[in-house]
């Protein structure tokens, strides 16, 4: 505690955890060398709903792309997702295709994995 002070800073014992194995970070749990999405989160891309629109796409590839670390071949995967992004189609309508059903379940399945 003395160092601590001395540094000119302060602490709330009650609101501090020493000593962890694991600690939740950013979406990440870090702990003993290794880095893993957190569940919470995963979980969230797994429950994700087919997009319908633009922003429903942007809104997954976000949050997928955020885990983009774990996904091998990850851009190579997305491309047709962001191709529906491309075009102006009216308000906000994507051209769903088969590439683009097989790439969000791809997606979901090696993040979950």
């Amino acid at each position: 505690m003395s160092k601590i002070k001395d540094a000119g800073l302060t602490i709330k014992p009650i609101k501090c955890k020493f000593a962890q194995e694991r600690v939740k970070y950013l979406g990440h749990i870090v702990g003993r060398g290794i880095r893993t999405p957190n569940e919470v989160k995963v979980k969230a891309v797994l429950d994700f709903p087919v997009p319908t629109t633009k922003s429903q796409v942007r809104a997954f590839l976000g949050l997928a792309g955020y885990y983009n670390h774990y996904i091998p071949m990850f851009s190579s995967i997305v491309a047709h997702l962001t191709e529906t992004l491309k075009g102006k189609l009216r308000q906000g309508k994507i051209n769903w295709t088969e590439e683009c059903t097989r790439a969000f379940k791809e997606l979901k399945d090696k993040l979950s994995q």
